[in-house]
């Protein structure tokens, strides 16, 4: 009896320890899923368009005819042919009509001196000076004069707008380039009648 009852409980256990390994393992937690992270795209600054650019019509130069007039005198040196004395005497004129050329067109500059005592004038004195360079001036005219003079016409083409750049004087209203000189300054002329009542009319 006693193996038996021995034999029950080793096949009881051994059968317990059959049912232990065929039990099926635990179930896993399941993943839980990534949160979804919304990506959000900066609007990229748009370039500005580029400024359009006026392309201007390129200007018409307007010229204008300077003159300038020299004169000039045989020299009386006696030791010059009459050749030299000629020849001399058209090229000084030449030189004064270049140098006519450049007053007019850059300007002259005076040195002027004045002495006065006692409110009187006792020396008055001034000096003319011109330093310019002047080009493309074509020779007009060689003219013989009386008393063995030559006289010398050069004339220049030059913009008109040289005159409006470089003009020395300006008035109210004239802008950064200047004004000409007749919208600086207008002719006024004055109209009196018999009892010396004026009018002035500008033109």
């Amino acid at each position: 009896m006693k193996m038996k009852h021995a034999i029950a409980v080793a096949g009881g256990m051994g059968l317990m320890a059959l049912a232990g390994c065929q039990q099926t393992p635990a179930r896993q937690a399941a993943p839980q899923p990534k949160p979804v992270v919304a990506q959000v795209q900066q609007a990229k600054p748009q370039p500005k368009p580029a400024p359009v650019v006026r392309k201007r019509a390129p200007r018409k130069p307007q010229l204008i005819k300077i003159v300038g007039i020299g004169y000039g005198s045989e020299s009386t040196y006696e030791g010059y042919t009459p050749g030299q004395r000629r020849l001399m005497a058209i090229r000084a004129s030449k030189l004064d009509a270049y140098r006519s050329l450049a007053e007019q067109l850059y300007g002259i500059k005076i040195d002027s001196n004045t002495t006065v005592s006692a409110l009187m004038a006792r020396s008055d004195s001034f000096r003319a000076r011109v330093n310019a360079i002047v080009r493309g001036a074509r020779v007009v005219s060689v003219t013989p004069l009386a008393d063995h003079n030559y006289e010398t016409i050069l004339e220049v083409y030059v913009d008109k707008a040289f005159f409006r750049q470089n003009f020395i004087y300006s008035a109210d209203g004239c802008g950064a380039d200047g004004c000409y000189p007749d919208e600086a300054y207008r002719i006024e002329e004055v109209r009196c009648d018999g009892r010396m009542n004026c009018t002035t009319a500008r033109h």
